[in-house]
Parts: C-alpha cells; sequence; structure tokens
C-alpha cells in the first residue's frame, strides 16, 4: 500500500456503516411461529435455547454474542488484514474502547476502540483506530473535493498517516490514493515497480490447498487465526468496559480477568468441541 509514499507508518484509522442489522437491544419477548423452511433448533447449534424470532434470522444474527461478534467482528477482519499482513502487527500491548449503552446479549450501536501496537522489529509503534455506527475520521485537510467523505457508500474506509503523508483507501484496501493529489497523481503516472507477488485469489487459493498444494495465504494457522484473535480482543474491551493491557507474545490479558462466557461459552446439552 503506498510503496513507502507516506514514510513510516504512525496510526491507521478505519471506519464502517456497520452494523446495518439491528445491535444494543435486549432479547424478544413477542412469540413467533419459526417458519416451515427453517429448522430452528439446527439453526441454534451449541447456543443456549429460546424462541425463534426474526431479530435473529436471516442474517441479524450478526449482532448477537451467542451468534455473531458485532460490527467489529464482522468487518475489521477484511479491514485490518492489510496492515495486519504489512506491518506485522501481531497482538497489541493496550485496547481502550468506548460506546453507546452496553446490554447483555448484544454488541452496542456505535463504538470506538483504540489499539496500541509496540514497536515491532523495523517497525515503531503505531495506534490503530476502529469506528463503527457511522462514526468517522475527520475529512483531512487537501484531500480534493471531489473525493467522497466519509465514504459509508461502500462500507467503510481506512486512511494510513505517515510521516510524510498520508494514504486514503476504502475498507477492503482498494481504490488506494494518496491524500496529498499532486504526489497522487505522480504515483500514478509512474507506479512503482511490484514488490509482492499477486494473489490468483482466495477461492482459487483454497482449491488448491485442498488438493494438497500450498497452504493459502489467509490460511487459519498462519495469518486468518491470529488477525482475528487480535481483532476480537477488542470485544473483550467493549463488553468489559475497562482498557486492557496485553501481552504482546501472547495475546493474554494481564490486567482483568474477562468473564467466562466471554472467552469459552457453555454449549447447549447434545453439543460439544
Amino acid at each position: 500500500m503506498g510503496a513507502g509514499a507516506i514514510g513510516t507508518v504512525k496510526e491507521i484509522n478505519y471506519w464502517t456503516n456497520r452494523p446495518i442489522w439491528p445491535q444494543g437491544i435486549d432479547r424478544p419477548v413477542e412469540a413467533f411461529n419459526v417458519p416451515p423452511t427453517l429448522d430452528w433448533n439446527l439453526w441454534l447449534g451449541p447456543a443456549p435455547e429460546r424462541p425463534y424470532a426474526p431479530a435473529y434470522a436471516p442474517f441479524r444474527w450478526r449482532g448477537w454474542w451467542d451468534f455473531g461478534v458485532g460490527a467489529l467482528g464482522d468487518i475489521a477482519p477484511h479491514a485490518m488484514d492489510a496492515a495486519f499482513w504489512a506491518l506485522d502487527l501481531g497482538f497489541p500491548t493496550r485496547i481502550e474502547a468506548e460506546s453507546t449503552k452496553i446490554f447483555p446479549e448484544t454488541a452496542p450501536k456505535v463504538s470506538r476502540i483504540n489499539y496500541e501496537f509496540a514497536a515491532k522489529a523495523n517497525r515503531p509503534a503505531l495506534k490503530v483506530i476502529w469506528r463503527d455506527g457511522e462514526l468517522s475520521e475527520p475529512r483531512p485537510s487537501g484531500l480534493v473535493p471531489d473525493v467522497q467523505w466519509p465514504g459509508f457508500s461502500d462500507v467503510g474506509s481506512q486512511l494510513w498517516v505517515g510521516t510524510d503523508g498520508m494514504l486514503l483507501a476504502d475498507v477492503y484496501g482498494d481504490g488506494v490514493r494518496l491524500v496529498d493529489d499532486k504526489r497522487h497523481q505522480e504515483l500514478t503516472n509512474h507506479p512503482p515497480a511490484q514488490k509482492y507477488p499477486r494473489s490468483a485469489g482466495h477461492y482459487k487459493e483454497w482449491v488448491a490447498a485442498a488438493k494438497g498444494g500450498p497452504p493459502a495465504g489467509s490460511n487459519f494457522a498462519g495469518h486468518a487465526g491470529p488477525l482475528t484473535q487480535m481483532v476480537l480482543l477488542g470485544n473483550l474491551a467493549v463488553r468489559s468496559q475497562q482498557a486492557l493491557e496485553v501481552n504482546p507474545a501472547t495475546g493474554e490479558i494481564t490486567n482483568a480477568r474477562m468473564a467466562e462466557e466471554y472467552i469459552k461459552p457453555t454449549f447447549r446439552k447434545g453439543w460439544a468441541l
């Protein structure tokens, strides 16, 4: 991203229009008939038993802690992937979160989560700031007027702040441009040499790995798992409503004890892992 055009990265901001499903709500108490095409018991799986309600399915399960991980878990693994890979983020050292009202069973309507990462190898310390619920980073000074802000038409955006400039992209890391228009045009007219091999695409990588080929670039053990662990530590900060100190080598929280159900939920009878 940017081929060093913004110098050393100091801070990365992410923001999204998610959730676009209900969050910050209590469990419904109305009675509903189960749709004839839905096996409600099977859909519940290991989650605690409850009556069917359209507040859960279809689609709306994302905001419920028993079924999903809220806006952060839905979008941040996509958005933070490039930084996690390119900057070797690993685990943070500290996480602070603020949000709208906390509900027992659902993620909040809006949250802002600050991750702090210590210096690592040749990379200095940096901050990663996550915003959801249509909170957005202020428009950077110097951005040309024709660039839409805050960019919610495509889920969200990200802004990388470096020692020598700023880089803007959509939430998936596409549509990259420098905030400084003159430097952006120079880089567009004289693109840098390709530094890393391009992926054949995650579908092709997955099929090749399933057939005994090399592991996919986002394989569970080497990339997707650690990335997801890092992201979801932010939900622990939201749910516990306190700043968390983290061991960057292990991801262990060192200044607080998390509720057991946040880490390892109890499975319903008949389900086991």
